[in-house]
C-alpha cells in the first residue's frame, strides 16, 4: 500500500490554491459542489490561524512545510503541549513530519514582534505565504 495522494482540506495541487467551493457537472448537468471547504488561508496582518494538521495514510510519514511563516506547535493529538507540571511546552518550527493517525495543532503567526501584553508590532510583509509537503513523488 502506498499512500500519496497528499491532500489539503480535501483538496490536491493545483485545486488547493483555487479560492472558494469546488463545483463539478454531476450526471443530470447540474454543478455540486464537489468540495465545498477552501484550502486557502487568509490571515489581516497582526492576526493568527489555529491550524489542526492530521495524517490519515497508514504506511507513510509526511512533511508539511512552511515558507516565511513560522508554525508554532501547541498541541500533539489534540492535546496541549505541557508537561505534568503545566508549562507549556511548544516550540516553533517551519515543518513537521506526522505519521498515521497523527495530529498537531498549530498557530500560524502573521505578527513579526509582540509587544508583551501580546499585540502586534511588528507585522509581517504581505504577501502570500505556502504550506507544502516537500516529499512529494510522482505515483508509480
Amino acid at each position: 500500500m502506498k499512500d500519496k495522494y497528499f491532500l489539503l482540506n480535501g483538496r490536491s495541487y493545483p485545486d488547493t490554491v483555487i479560492p472558494g467551493p469546488l463545483q463539478t457537472q454531476s450526471a443530470d448537468g447540474v454543478n455540486h459542489f464537489s468540495q465545498p471547504m477552501p484550502a486557502i488561508i487568509t490571515i489581516t496582518a497582526g492576526q493568527k490561524a489555529l491550524l489542526r494538521i492530521s495524517d490519515l495514510d497508514v504506511s507513510e510519514y509526511q512533511t508539511l512545510a512552511s515558507l516565511g511563516i513560522p508554525m508554532q506547535v501547541i498541541g500533539y493529538n489534540a492535546k496541549l503541549l505541557r508537561d505534568q507540571a503545566g508549562n507549556n511546552m511548544y516550540y516553533t518550527t517551519n515543518s513537521i513530519t506526522l505519521g498515521g493517525g497523527e495530529s498537531l495543532d498549530v498557530i500560524l503567526d502573521s505578527c513579526a514582534v509582540r509587544a508583551a501584553a501580546g499585540s502586534c508590532t511588528t507585522p509581517m510583509a504581505a504577501g502570500t505565504y505556502y504550506l507544502y509537503t516537500p516529499n512529494l513523488e510522482p505515483p508509480v
